[in-house]
This record gives C-alpha cells, sequence and structure tokens, in this order.
C-alpha cells in the first residue's frame, strides 16, 4: 500500500489508486449510479439517471473529495459547512454518514429552464415566492438524505460566528472576484469553532495565469490573511511542470490537455 504523503499538498496521482482513495470515489460513484465501466475512472461524472434533480462528480474532485474526508477525521454529529457546494456530491455522501451538514452557493442551482420561468416571475412583478433552496432539497431527497442549503455568497457568510466544527471550500476560491477570495476565507475563519478546522483546495500552478490559479506563494498568502495555524509541512513544488500535466491528462481529462492542478491545505483554529 502507497503512503499518504502530508496534508498541504498538491495532487498525487498515486492516491488515487490506494484504497483510501478508491472506496471513497467507488462509494461515491455508486451512490450516482455511475455505469460499472466507468467507475474506475477519475473523469467528470454526473447521475444520468435525472435530468433536474442530479449531483456532479467533477474530474479533479476525484482527488479532492477523498482528500478531505481522509484527512478531515470528522466525528459523528460534526457540524460541518461546504462553501460553494454547487451540485457536488460530497455534500449528500457526508450527509448519509451522518453529519450535521450545511451548504452554501450563489447560485439557486436550479435548471436553467427554472431560472428562466423565475426570471419571468420577477421580471413581471407577480405575486408568487420562490423556494430558493427547493432545487438542492430535492437533490437531496433523490440521494435519501437531507442538508441546509442557503443561497449566499461565501465573502459575506450568513452564520454567527464560531458556528461549525469543520468548514471546507473545494475548488471555488480561484473562481470569485479579485479580493473576495481573502474575505472569503476570513469568513470562513470567522465561523468556525475554537478548535476547529479548515480544508481548502485550490486551482493550482507554479507560473503565474492571471487568477486561474495560485502559485506556492498565492497559497502562504491566503494562509496568513486567514489568521489559522498552519503546519508548515507542505509539498507544492513541480520539477517537471509539462510532464505532471501530462500526466494528470492522463488520469482525469483524456481528452483536452490540464492546464492546472489542485493544491490542498488544511489550517486549524486555536482552541
Amino acid at each position: 500500500m502507497n503512503v499518504i504523503k502530508p496534508v498541504n499538498r498538491r495532487i498525487t496521482i498515486e492516491d488515487l489508486h490506494t484504497p483510501e482513495w478508491m472506496d471513497i470515489v467507488l462509494e461515491m460513484h455508486s451512490m450516482m449510479n455511475v455505469p460499472r465501466k466507468k467507475m474506475c475512472q477519475f473523469g467528470y461524472c454526473t447521475d444520468r439517471k435525472s435530468l433536474v434533480h442530479r449531483a456532479e462528480f467533477e474530474s479533479l474532485k476525484h482527488w479532492e473529495y477523498p482528500w478531505l474526508i481522509k484527512h478531515g477525521e470528522f466525528k459523528p454529529g460534526a457540524k460541518i459547512l461546504d462553501c460553494g457546494c454547487g451540485r457536488g456530491i460530497l455534500q449528500f455522501y457526508l450527509a448519509k454518514k451522518g453529519y450535521d451538514i450545511t451548504s452554501v452557493d450563489i447560485s439557486t442551482l436550479k435548471a436553467h429552464q427554472v431560472q428562466g420561468f423565475w426570471n419571468i416571475v420577477r421580471k413581471l412583478g407577480l405575486p408568487i415566492r420562490e423556494d430558493k433552496a427547493s432545487a438542492m432539497k430535492a437533490m437531496a431527497r433523490r440521494y435519501g438524505t437531507s442538508v441546509d442549503f442557503h443561497v449566499a455568497n461565501i465573502a459575506r457568510l450568513p452564520f454567527a460566528d464560531e458556528t461549525f466544527d469543520h468548514v471546507y471550500s473545494i475548488s471555488v476560491l480561484e473562481h470569485m472576484a479579485k479580493g473576495e477570495d481573502v474575505m472569503a476565507i476570513r469568513e470562513m475563519s470567522r465561523v468556525l469553532k475554537k478548535g476547529g478546522t479548515m480544508f481548502v483546495t485550490v486551482d493550482f500552478s507554479p507560473v503565474k495565469m492571471e487568477m486561474k490559479a495560485y502559485t506556492k506563494e498565492d497559497i502562504l498568502a491566503l494562509i496568513s490573511a486567514s489568521g489559522l495555524q498552519f503546519d508548515n509541512e507542505y509539498d507544492f513544488e513541480v520539477h517537471d511542470w509539462d510532464k505532471y500535466l501530462n500526466e494528470l491528462t492522463a488520469a482525469f481529462s483524456k481528452k483536452n490537455k490540464c492546464q492546472v492542478s489542485s493544491a490542498a491545505f488544511m489550517l486549524k483554529k486555536a482552541a
């Protein structure tokens, strides 16, 4: 069995072939009814048996989700916040494991046709009230569980200080407007309980790419802005970037060459 490397690091392809990683991936694939022939593949997948209420499992998240679960060591009943949840299967997977999941996204996560309907309702001023969390509730029911979903910007979280035992954000910060990523990580720190942990993954590149990805220096700046404690043992170095991207492409993409990797770090709030 391969040894799992330090928690703060970039993607390591070898992880995908360890039992610790694969068991989690296969469980999520099973929840989503992923065809058996694709169960051991790491490309983008979604639940094709539902046209509207279906979760998704993006390619690089086949590494990021197991990373979070492996290093989270969550206790039963833990109160966990998913920041920028999207339609990710992770929130439903954790809820089914018995954790108290609250998820937040800036979008209502409704299908385009449904969003179009509510845009018309608002434009006409019709007296119909929208349940902004309805799509997420329906998705949660589909997977036999529930999550407490809120429509909000994670740079302005609608929760009191020190509410959650754990907070995580999986490949979200790089999609935010300039400066909002720092606001978001400070907000995640604010709502984290003393002694709690924060888990973050971001798109990563050793070369500057105009906010499309973070360099090692960018990551360390984010960590500093959080005000949380960081284990200084990390592995964000890449000696042959083009070779590394070819390896990622072979594992995750197959069609279009990967331009970025992913890096992960864990922070702790002092007790």
